[in-house]
């Protein structure tokens, strides 16, 4: 399955060291094992990694490759200048709104009457004895 260089990106799972020294041969395949009950991914092989050091360089653009663009970019007028990149300055915000004070509501407005908005509570008025009326009081208990 992982002969045509694993094309299919399988990970192969063993507890064989026989096996496993064969796929660590191998660049580009990944190796599982169990260690206490946890399964544990295997660091790449030596093959894997000089596999992805040889891809890379592969696919990097040789330095006469970028002078060359470099010129030809310039000589089309597409270089970007430095000036163009302008950073946006990051302006100071305002108050949280959520730590603010509601503002109050105007307590006349127009189309409305007064007298809903004026609503006054009585205050309740104590029923005091006085000092007269309770000796009073006393006096007719004790008779």
């Amino acid at each position: 399955m992982i002969e045509d260089g694993n094309p299919h990106h399988f990970f192969i799972a063993t507890q064989d060291q026989e096996l496993s020294n064969k796929v660590k041969r191998k660049p580009g395949i990944p190796l599982l094992f169990i260690i206490q009950n946890t399964m544990v991914l295997d660091k790449p092989s030596p093959k894997s990694l000089a596999f992805v050091q040889k891809l890379q360089t592969n696919q990097l653009v040789p330095e006469y490759q970028k002078q060359s663009i470099v010129e030809l970019k310039e000589k089309e007028g597409l270089v970007k200048q430095e000036g163009e990149k302008r950073r946006k300055r990051k302006r100071a915000g305002g108050p949280n709104p959520l730590s603010c004070l509601k503002k109050k509501k105007k307590k006349t407005q127009e189309g409305q009457e007064p007298s809903a908005e004026k609503k006054k509570r009585r205050k309740r008025k104590r029923n005091r004895i006085k000092a007269e009326a309770m000796q009073s009081v006393q006096k007719n208990e004790g008779e």
